[in-house]
Parts: C-alpha cells; sequence; structure tokens
C-alpha cells in the first residue's frame, strides 16, 4: 500500500496495495496449532522495496520489510487496534502529558551482539526528526534525557498522547549510535538492527533475502530460517504462482487478484483502506466548495464497492478510514449518490475536467464510473492513466484537476491518517489546514475518549463542508495466504510481523 511521507498514512498505488488476513488470523489450517521451527516463507509483494532508509519508505511492502530488521520500539497489537511492548517494555506519560519516559527491554540487543541502550535511542530520535519527509511526526519531542542505559525521557513541546502510536512505526526503527561507526549511506546498504531477521540481499525490483536472528530478544520467534520475497507487478503471475504453489503468500492482492484464486486462499481484514477523489483547491474549477459537494453527490459509491472492489468495499461513512481507534464520524450524513442535489450545487454550470489516476485494475475501474458518474450531471470527465509513481507526481505536486488516490493508518489511532491529511496539504489538494491542524492539537491534548472523539467529528466535518477530496469506499486489505503458513497476524492496513509467522 502506497503511504508518501511526512505524517500519517497513505496508500497510492490504489488498491494494487490491499492486504491482510482474516480477523488478525491465528493459526490458518494445518494439522497443529504448535509452532514449528525451520523453513523459508516465500512472499511475492505488489510493490518495489525502497530500501531500508527509514525516511524514504513510503510502501506497506517497505515497512513490513524494514521492521523485521530495524525494530521499532513499540508494536501494535496482532488485530491492529492497540499497541504493545517492542524494545521498549514499557512506556509512561507524566508532567500532563509533556513527558514520555521509556524503559528498553534488558535483552534487547543489536544483531551484531551490543546491547540496545537508551543513546541508541536518542540517536534514532535525532535521525527520524531530521527527515524531510518524517521528521515532522516527531517535531513534538523538544529534547531526550538518557536516564541510564535502559531508560530514556522524550520532553515534548506541548501534550501529545499520539506519540506513542508515532513510535509504533516501521520509520521510526531504532538504529545504533552513530550508525554503529559507519556512514548513514554505508549503513542504509546493509543494516544492523535490533529485528527479527537480518539482511542477506536486497534489491528494489527483485529479492530481498532474509535470515534468521537468533539473537533475537523476544521469547519464542522467530520460527522461520528464511524469508525470501519477491516483486511481481503482473497479477497473473501472482494468480499462477499460489496455484501451484511457488508461494505462500501474496502480500497486497487487488480484488480482481483475490476473484482468481481459491477463497480459503483469500484473509480479509475488516474495511480500512480509502480510496479517495482528490480534488484541487488551487483550480479555478474547483475553487468553489458547492462544485467539490456537487461532485461528491453524484458518485455511484454502491457501484465502485461492487464493481472495482468486487464486494471487498463498503460505501463511506466519513473521510477517515475507519476501524481505527476512537474514529468518530460527521455531524452529518457522508456523501451518497444524489444526482438532484448534484445538479442543485452546479446550477447548470457545464465543465470538463481530467482525472488522473494509476493504471491498475481497481483505480481504472473507478475511473471510468466517476466518469460515467460526471456526465450524468454535465461534467467531462478526460481520463489521464499512469503508473503509480506518474500520477503521484502529479498529484503531491498539484499538476491535476481530479486523482484518484488511497490512503490509510499505519498504527492503530485515527490521528494517524488524519495528520497525514493535514500535514500534506490537506492530501495535496492545496485546503489550508490550519482548522484541521487545531482539531488535531485539541486531540492530542487530551486523554478522554470523548474529547478525542469530538475532535474527530470536528475534523470529518470540516473535510465534509469544504470537500477537498471524497471517500469513494472503505475496503478490506486482502492477503493471499496457503494453509502452510500460520500466524500471520495482519492489521487492517495490511502489514504483519514476520518473527510471528511459522509454516508446517
Amino acid at each position: 500500500m502506497k503511504r508518501p511521507a511526512i505524517t500519517a498514512a497513505l496508500t497510492l498505488a490504489l488498491l494494487a496495495s490491499i492486504t491482510a488476513c482474516g480477523g488478525g488470523a491465528g493459526s490458518a489450517g494445518g494439522d497443529s496449532t504448535t509452532p514449528k521451527a525451520g523453513g523459508t516463507l516465500n512472499v511475492v509483494r505488489s510493490n518495489p522495496f525502497e530500501g531500508f532508509e527509514l525516511d524514504k519508505e513510503t510502501l506497506n511492502s517497505s515497512y513490513q520489510i524494514s521492521q523485521a530488521v530495524i525494530e521499532p520500539l513499540i508494536r501494535t497489537t496482532e488485530d491492529g487496534t492497540g499497541l504493545e511492548p517492542g524494545l521498549a517494555e514499557s512506556w509512561e506519560y507524566s508532567k500532563g502529558d509533556t513527558v514520555l519516559t521509556v524503559k528498553l527491554d534488558a535483552d534487547a540487543k543489536f544483531s551484531d551482539g551490543k546491547p540496545v541502550t537508551a543513546a541508541d535511542v536518542a540517536f534514532s530520535v535525532k535521525t527520524w526528526q531530521a527527515g524531510a519527509n518524517y521528521g515532522a511526526t516527531y517535531a513534538s519531542i523538544a529534547s531526550t534525557k538518557v536516564v541510564d542505559d535502559k531508560t530514556i525521557e522524550l520532553t515534548l513541546a506541548a501534550p501529545d498522547t499520539a506519540l506513542a502510536g508515532f513510535l509504533s512505526w516501521a520509520t521510526a526503527g531504532v538504529v545504533p549510535e552513530d550508525f554503529g561507526g559507519r556512514t548513514a549511506a554505508e549503513y542504509w546498504q546493509k543494516p544492523v538492527g535490533a529485528g527479527a531477521f537480518t539482511v542477506s540481499e536486497w534489491s528494489a525490483n527483485g529479492q530481498v533475502v532474509l535470515t534468521k536472528n537468533p539473537d533475537y530478544y523476544r521469547d519464542g520467534g522467530p520460527y522461520l530460517d528464511k524469508i525470501v520475497s519477491t516483486y511481481a507487478s503482473d497479477p497473473n503471475s501472482i494468480t499462477l504462482q499460489m496455484r501451484s504453489g511457488q508461494l505462500d503468500m501474496a502480500d497486497e492482492i487487488m480484488p480482481v487478484t483475490a476473484a482468481t484464486l481459491p477463497k480459503d486462499q483469500v484473509k480479509a481484514q475488516p474495511q480500512h483502506l480509502t480510496p479517495v477523489l482528490l480534488m484541487n483547491t488551487k483550480d479555478p474549477a474547483l475553487a468553489d466548495a458547492a462544485t467539490r459537494q456537487a461532485i461528491a453527490y453524484a458518485i455511484d459509491y454502491a457501484a465502485i464497492s461492487q464493481s472495482a472492489l468486487k464486494g471487498y468495499g463498503v460505501a463511506p461513512t466519513g473521510a477517515l478510514p475507519t476501524n481505527s481507534l476512537n474514529w468518530a464520524a460527521p455531524s452529518q450524513p457522508y456523501f451518497t449518490l444524489d444526482t438532484a442535489k448534484s445538479q442543485e450545487l452546479l446550477k447548470n454550470e457545464k465543465k470538463t475536467l481530467s482525472l488522473v489516476y494509476p493504471n491498475d485494475p481497481s483505480s481504472t475501474l473507478m475511473a471510468q464510473i466517476i466518469q460515467q458518474n460526471l456526465a450524468a450531471v454535465g461534467i467531462t470527465v478526460e481520463l489521464q492513466s499512469a503508473d503509480s509513481a506518474t500520477a503521484f507526481a502529479a498529484e503531491s505536486s498539484g499538476e491535476y484537476q481530479l486523482g484518484i488516490f488511497s490512503y490509510n493508518a499505519i498504527s492503530p489511532d485515527v490521528a494517524d491518517p488524519a495528520w497525514y491529511v493535514a500535514g500534506t496539504s490537506t492530501m495535496f489538494t492545496g485546503l489550508p489546514a490550519d482548522d484541521a491542524i487545531a482539531a488535531l492539537t485539541d486531540y492530542a491534548a487530551t486523554t478522554d475518549t470523548a474529547k478525542k472523539k469530538a475532535a474527530v467529528t470536528k475534523l470529518q466535518d470540516i473535510w465534509f463542508e469544504q470537500a477537498p477530496f471524497v471517500a469513494l469506499a472503505h475496503t478490506s486489505a486482502l492477503e493471499g495466504q496457503r494453509d502452510v503458513v500460520h500466524d500471520a497476524h495482519v492489521t487492517p492496513w495490511g502489514t504483519y510481523y514476520f518473527d510471528t509467522v511459522w509454516k508446517n
């Protein structure tokens, strides 16, 4: 799932990255529930691997591989609804949520045998903050204080109750102080981390081979001896390899691919991934909020869910991805197909607009449906397909009118995708984000669930009334998985930890 950098969640290869394991998954078939050690997991991914440099990772496939080697402080729970200890055995807020004290696991060490220390964490914080993409996410950390080898205090510029979730991101992996005596470039090429696996080889468009770290600090895993992750962009190739048994798992498969696999090999998570239609508010043709709302009311959301998403999607209930902690709906019903209302808002004005979208099958079908829907209210849509990278480049630079995109969280809290929207100029639409940032500041300043949800409703209302983008569906992450694979606990956004996985 693509997720351009900066501050919270994303995907661009719209639904060309849809993954997951049903219900957070436990054992997936087989004749035993007792984990067995050994074996190689053969995985295919539908996106390239971007390398181990944390600040340059934007894809779920990169996050998954990276966190297996350079582990973050905190982990998400198996079902993706909460947080649990990782390298940090505990963390605690104090002083009005302006100090976060982190205690490291006593057994945590890097794969070269050196212990993970508070000094390593302090260096890692500086590394995260220096990033051009994700640095803003950690800007609330005003200073760090090494209390002892296994304890560090993070002093925050303002209360930030969402920070713990951001410390679970793969892009917040813990690296050795001073990169273990190497240059940054040398380190990122062959990193030493505290994760369950070490790097044997990797390439962006080929294989990534990871080997078991025998000194991993967590009890039990990793069970696998090796992971071989291969890039394959052709859905037909993925289907053939899964059916022949060459592959054990297929990450981030599209609905059209899922439809070609045996039903027992497709695992679907609760709907979370959220494809959207972006509207460039800086373009004169889309500067009026009424026009943008008219477009939103012209769309047949049921057709998108049933046709483009093959029944894995549901009608959107808000701008933010569902099945996220503290999610709340807008104060009025979200957009639905209402042609009469759309025409009333347009006041019979005719327009011609261009729509850029990634050329995967799901996005293409969505684009065609939107084109037909808008034609019914007097808007001519010219379709412009492109590869995912080119489509994203146009959208992120503001060189578009309409665009198809998709986003998601990469940690349990709804503040994660909300900050992404706010931190990317309202998801590349150019709408000022001051009101949204104020609501998110209120959200971070409280631990009261009702107040947090009120802040989320305010966000939903802003993005409903201004309609800089409109959610097209909430859809399931999909994972191809053979029954020889067990305990692949896939989150709603489509990643899982390799160290829990085992094979018959």
